[in-house]
């Protein structure tokens, strides 16, 4: 072995100590938990991604089904609406219970049509005629009753008188209870009622006019019962046609007008004229029904004359 030199030997020395120092200084269950710590963290951010990577895989199909429900529910079609009516024959009055437990009396002549279920919304009818509702109460579905002309009253409960024939110039509207709010025809104006309050729609003028009136008067035919109140002979005549199911020629040949006040209950035709000509100069006929050719008759026929 080459000899070497003191001083070199002393370095080597000098450096070996030292790396033995250092080996010496290193706290080995320090270093171990620092080693464990490094090596638990890394492998929760790789499960971390990983979940990442399966939770993004399973929302992909997640997102698609929500929105396919979201656009067949928002696309979805309204179920169709069936409808169904009720009718009244001339001289006959009908009472009927609507499906969300209001009920109605249909006059002579009379029509409701109505949807076999209410919306969630609204409950709406159409009449042609005259009906007395009691309507149901429910703050959150109006009930509008529409009439042919384009008139509609709505109530939330609430009970009152609409009378709209078609042949009438007029389209009446009573509150016996509650309050109700007639909308004219093209959304227009709205009006409110109190009750004892008669709204009246002139169909060729489009005006409206609200009166107080006797309300018992208004309504008592959905009892069977006939009550006049100032009422013109035109007025009279008319009602008596539908509550009879008769045609009545009214022929005023003096121009007079005449008013009455009178109530009827179980009085036949012929006697509420003979009551009619106590206080007119009034004299009245019946024609006799003709047979048609499928054996039917046509409806009778007065002719009232006032002189």
């Amino acid at each position: 072995m080459e000899k070497q030199n003191p001083e070199s030997l002393l370095r080597k020395a000098q450096a070996l100590g030292d790396d033995i120092k250092e080996m010496e200084a290193i706290n080995v269950p320090t270093a171990y938990r620092k080693a464990q710590i490094k090596i638990r963290n890394r492998r929760k951010a790789e499960a971390y991604n990983l979940l990442m990577r399966y939770a993004a895989f399973l929302a992909i199909p997640l997102l698609l089904a929500t929105l396919t429900l979201g656009y067949l529910y928002l696309n979805e079609p309204e179920p169709e609406v069936k409808y169904a009516e009720v009718t009244s024959t001339m001289g006959t009055v009908v009472r009927y219970e609507l499906p969300d437990h209001s009920v109605v009396w249909l006059n002579s002549g009379s029509k409701l049509r109505y949807p076999t279920v209410f919306k969630k919304n609204n409950r709406n009818v159409e009449l042609t005629g005259e009906a007395y509702f009691q309507v149901e109460a429910d703050p959150e579905r109006p009930f509008y009753v529409n009439t042919p002309n384009g008139l509609s009253v709505y109530v939330y409960g609430t009970q009152f008188n609409v009378a709209a024939y078609e042949n009438d110039d007029y389209i009446e509207t009573v509150l016996e209870k509650g309050k109700v709010n007639v909308v004219t025809p093209g959304g227009q104006e709205t009006i409110t009622l109190l009750p004892g309050e008669q709204l009246l729609y002139d169909k060729q003028t489009s005006q409206a006019v609200r009166n107080q009136v006797d309300v018992y008067g208004k309504v008592a035919w959905k009892e069977g019962k006939l009550i006049f109140r100032n009422a013109s002979l035109e007025e009279i005549i008319k009602r008596l046609e539908r509550h009879f199911n008769v045609d009545i020629e009214f022929n005023n040949n003096t121009g007079k007008e005449y008013t009455y006040r009178a109530t009827f209950r179980t009085e036949t035709l012929t006697q509420i004229l003979d009551y009619l000509a106590k206080s007119a100069n009034l004299k009245w006929k019946i024609l006799t029904p003709e047979q048609r050719e499928d054996d039917t008759f046509t409806k009778t026929k007065i002719i009232v004359d006032l002189y």
